[in-house]
């Protein structure tokens, strides 16, 4: 049997999706969208990239496709990736009810993901994503996972943050064997 090693600190790269025409499953990136998407190509390839995961949604999936076309990788959608799920009919944006969410972490409507249960799904699957082979992957997601998994590790990131996330907005994940360590904003051209 041939040893493996295996990194001790493992780099991920969260990347919330460019700006899209709507929050719908179906709803793809804006013209502005579409151009920022193709400047993100050269910031991916400077880091390393060596895989591609994204929200099986399409505004996240065109924000990657032009990295996988430039690069040859291959693009895999993992549902765990999908937005925020606020209640039976999806991700509806309720800023007041999002707001809250970031006080009282548990808050879900009937069909809906709490604050908590979004940031354990997406620790899930870091941690399923970190036995495969994969080293410094780009992970295509969504704003309100994102913030969920932020406002679980930094007490001071609050709504206010959340809503001055860019489209995009691309974030570095340090963990060690799945557990997360850090998660530091990178820049975006």
């Amino acid at each position: 049997m041939d040893f493996v090693p295996t990194r001790p600190t493992t780099t991920m790269y969260l990347l919330r999706h460019a700006e899209a025409e709507g929050h719908g499953p179906n709803d793809g990136l804006t013209v502005n969208g579409t151009a920022v998407a193709e400047a993100v190509v050269s910031v991916l390839e400077a880091l390393e990239v060596d895989s591609i995961f994204s929200s099986p949604v399409l505004r996240a999936r065109e924000t990657v496709q032009p990295f996988a076309k430039a690069t040859g990788l291959a693009l895999t959608t993992l549902p765990d990736l999908r937005e925020h799920q606020t209640s039976l009919q999806g991700h509806v944006p309720d800023d007041a009810l999002h707001e809250r969410r970031f006080t009282e972490r548990n808050l879900s409507r009937p069909g809906g993901e709490s604050f908590n249960q979004a940031a354990t799904r997406l620790r899930n699957m870091i941690k399923s994503l970190s036995r495969r082979p994969v080293y410094a992957p780009v992970l295509a997601t969504h704003g309100g996972l994102i913030a969920s998994v932020l406002s679980a590790m930094y007490s001071d990131y609050g709504f206010e943050q959340a809503q001055d996330m860019p489209h995009p907005a691309l974030f570095k994940l340090t963990h060690n064997h799945g557990t997360i360590r850090e998660i530091q904003p990178l820049t975006l051209p």
